[in-house]
């Protein structure tokens, strides 16, 4: 279409990157990838009443080393895969991109390393999926859908407040749909890692200047 090669392309989308990414970074657009206290989430997002937390995976090619294939072999998505966590406010912004791990490391974990609970002020509410068990126990104003006991069953009050906290959470899914319009995002990853992240981060500004466009 451009009369250019795609090694040549190649070379411009390297070239490219950096300047986007930087232009985003201007236009304040670009997610957090860390808070190191409760004072700084307050000074970064002064406005923040709730929350939701959820994990992106994206598919990644199958390593020819076994140690390689063991740590992005994703159990919950049956493949290889780069995972992050998202943490997004109701207006499906992002405001936290935590750094680009292998697939195999679980939800919770990762929110653990990151110290993402402990440093959201308790006046936030934090609304998380029934993969970060045990979150509440660092965030005591986070809310989680009730999960079934084994041989067991939900009553209708559980179920209801179920729904309730699924209903509110699907701002984060569709901030996350938002990341994945991007082709690079979503296709099987096959550059080397590290650049995967850069993806990551420039797509989600991405995502945000849109926000703040419409």
């Amino acid at each position: 279409m451009f009369g250019s090669s795609k090694s040549r392309t190649h070379q411009w989308v390297h070239k490219i990157l950096p300047v986007l990414e930087k232009t985003l970074g201007r236009k304040l657009a670009l997610p957090k990838r860390r808070v190191n206290s409760v004072e700084e989430f307050f000074a970064l997002f002064p406005e923040a009443k709730e929350v939701m937390l959820d994990g992106l995976e994206r598919p990644t090619v199958r390593s020819q080393k076994s140690k390689q294939q063991r740590k992005h072999y994703s159990g919950k998505k049956k493949r290889h895969t780069r995972k992050n966590l998202i943490l997004a406010n109701p207006k499906k912004k992002i405001l936290i991109l935590t750094p680009t791990k292998h697939g195999k490391i679980h939800d919770k974990k990762m929110a653990d390393k990151n110290l993402l609970a402990s440093r959201i002020p308790e006046e936030v509410s934090l609304l998380v999926d029934t993969g970060f068990q045990g979150i509440q126990k660092q965030h005591l104003n986070t809310f989680i859908p009730k999960k079934k006991p084994r041989g067991g069953f939900l009553t209708e009050a559980e179920k209801a407040w179920n729904s309730l906290i699924s209903s509110t959470r699907m701002k984060v899914e569709h901030a996350i749909g938002g990341i994945k319009r991007f082709n690079a995002t979503s296709h099987i990853f096959r550059n080397k890692n590290g650049l995967d992240d850069q993806f990551m981060n420039i797509c989600s500004g991405l995502w945000n200047l849109e926000l703040e466009a419409s």
